[in-house]
């Protein structure tokens, strides 16, 4: 027995191409929304990024201030450095082997 066919092969078709180019459209439509809505996502973060690096950037004055600071830090450590060498090649020069001084000598207390 046959089944019956409710409708024709060309209305069939009709309704098929319809269907596909529906979906093409839908498609095209998800594509370009997509893509228009990571444009501006990303031209959005830029733009943050680069206002917030503007109105926290230091004025002259601080940062001459950094920069003040900054060079004091390396000249106390230079200091330091130059201290601490001193008094290493001192200690070097009083004792040889850079062994302890005791108060006493080898035979007394």
């Amino acid at each position: 027995m046959d089944n019956p066919r409710l409708i024709e092969n060309s209305t069939k078709n009709f309704l098929f191409q319809t269907l596909q180019k529906c979906h093409y459209n839908r498609v095209i439509l998800y594509y370009y929304t997509l893509n228009i809505g990571i444009l501006v996502l990303f031209f959005g973060i830029i733009g943050m990024v680069l206002y917030y690096s503007y109105k926290n950037k230091l004025s002259p004055y601080e940062l001459e201030q950094k920069i003040l600071k900054d060079q004091q830090y390396v000249l106390s450590k230079i200091r330091y450095h130059q201290e601490d060498k001193k008094n290493m090649q001192n200690s070097q020069i009083s004792s040889i082997t850079n062994l302890p001084y005791t108060k006493g000598t080898y035979g007394s207390p």
